[in-house]
């Protein structure tokens, strides 16, 4: 494995943080929970104290498909297949659309508090890894939608100190206008 190798979290990966299936046993989780896209082997070796250390367990995280060999824009590294034939910019006429009258515009439904707060927790630990566990477990330990909206505050301010006012948009945008009203 190349040094310079990056890995990034799968969709199985950030369910398994939430779900902690059998597999995944507490070395592996804290390894996982650090997969952020920008980190590469080196880097973990100096986090995890071993050369064979870090590519063995990377590698038992890339065979469960709990993360990804990604580029270094942060997306999955993909094979890419020789080109399609570019069509004549001439013959492409975009479709005009029209807007959505505000009044016809639908509603996001909230989700299931029990699915809310699993994606609060998600986000926390995507975004913050493990200088985020408090506010996870704080998240974690909501009992009732009055509760997870208690803890908005702590969380946004969570999110804000450690990764900035634009990750807390996309918190906003993402999560909270679907969380379960009070």
């Amino acid at each position: 494995m190349d040094k310079n190798t990056l890995f990034g979290k799968t969709v199985a990966g950030r369910e398994a943080l939430t779900t902690r299936p059998a597999g995944l046993g507490p070395r592996l989780r804290s390894l996982l929970i650090m997969v952020d896209g920008k980190r590469n082997l080196a880097e973990f070796e100096k986090l995890t104290g071993g050369e064979a250390t870090a590519a063995h367990s990377l590698e038992e995280l890339l065979a469960a498909g709990w993360i990804e060999v990604v580029g270094a824009d942060g997306l999955p590294k993909l094979v890419v297949a020789p080109a399609a034939p570019v069509p004549d910019p001439a013959a492409f006429q975009p479709e005009v659309s029209q807007p959505v009258p505000v009044e016809l515009a639908v509603a996001v439904p909230s989700l299931p508090f029990s699915e809310a707060r699993r994606q609060v927790v998600r986000f926390i630990n995507d975004q913050l890894g493990p200088m985020g566990e408090t506010l996870a477990i704080r998240a974690e330990g909501c009992k009732t939608p009055a509760d997870l909206q208690a803890a908005l505050p702590r969380i946004r301010d969570g999110l804000k100190s450690f990764k900035g006012a634009a990750v807390v948009q996309q918190f906003d945008d993402e999560l909270a206008n679907r969380l379960p009203k009070v």
